[in-house]
């Protein structure tokens, strides 16, 4: 188990889902021989409207899944877990084709919740881990929006306040980059800087967005499904802090808290 989690949001079968995860489970080789994996579903007992927990429940989630890892120990690894369709499932890989331990301890740990224990059976070691639990570009990319927008925040940034914010994009041919570039001109970008290095043809674009999680959020939907389009690689964007101007309206805002 890696320092490296993250959380992302997306769905399942048109149904809010939540993820957790470990992003780098194997990052030093270690747990080479865990490829036997196993599933612990415990079923909500008072899931939201959308089907995730609540505040209260999830609280007591917390704590469950912190009793079952403590007591696992280094013989299962922890890869992280989905919350969807009032159901929260933990995933894990051990060494062992014998699940019974998990299962034991699913007994002990588990209160008033209904739960199952279940081997997963994969078509490679490790696939279902990639295939269904690590983010697609879509998701990755907002995990990123993520930490950049509450970076952006911390430093005072007015998220909601147009502005320049430039995107990177990089393609295997220049004609790929150059029908890329008829795309996005046509919704607003413009083209600030291209080149040619490492055998990579890279493009520079900007427009004027807010910088709020949605509002940047869509943008990068749109630059990710237009790069794959053109076979390209969206690589992300950067912004400057944007501060909302000190004045009487300001000072109104602040005294009244008005949103």
């Amino acid at each position: 188990m890696s320092d490296h989690w993250n959380t992302y949001l997306t769905s399942i079968d048109k149904k809010p889902a939540s993820f957790l995860l470990d992003m780098e489970p194997w990052k030093d080789g270690d747990k080479e021989t865990f490829i036997h994996l196993f599933r612990l579903r415990v079923m909500l007992n008072e899931p939201t409207e959308e089907g995730l927990t609540s505040n209260e429940e999830a609280s007591v989630l917390y704590a469950l899944e912190d009793s079952i890892n403590d007591a696992l120990g280094p013989d299962y690894l922890f890869v992280g877990r989905i919350t969807t369709d009032g159901r929260r499932d933990f995933f894990y890989y051990t060494e062992s084709a014998d699940g019974s331990q998990l299962a034991s301890l699913a007994e002990s740990c588990i209160g008033d919740h209904l739960y199952s224990v279940a081997r997963v059976e994969e078509k490679e070691p490790r696939s279902f881990y990639y295939e269904s639990l690590y983010p697609d570009k879509i998701n990755w990319n907002r995990m990123a929006n993520r930490q950049l927008v509450q970076k952006l925040n911390e430093l005072g940034d007015s998220l909601t306040i147009p502005r320049i914010v430039r995107h990177w994009i990089y393609f295997d041919s220049a004609e790929s980059r150059s029908r890329f570039k008829d795309h996005v001109q046509e919704a607003g970008f413009r083209i600030e800087d291209q080149d040619f290095r490492d055998n990579k043809y890279s493009l520079i674009v900007s427009r004027e967005d807010a910088a709020e999680f949605d509002a940047i959020s869509e943008v990068t939907d749109e630059l990710v499904h237009a790069a794959e389009r053109y076979d390209g690689d969206y690589d992300g964007w950067e912004t400057q802090v944007v501060k909302e101007k000190a004045g009487f309206l300001g000072g109104l805002k602040k005294m009244f808290k008005i949103k």
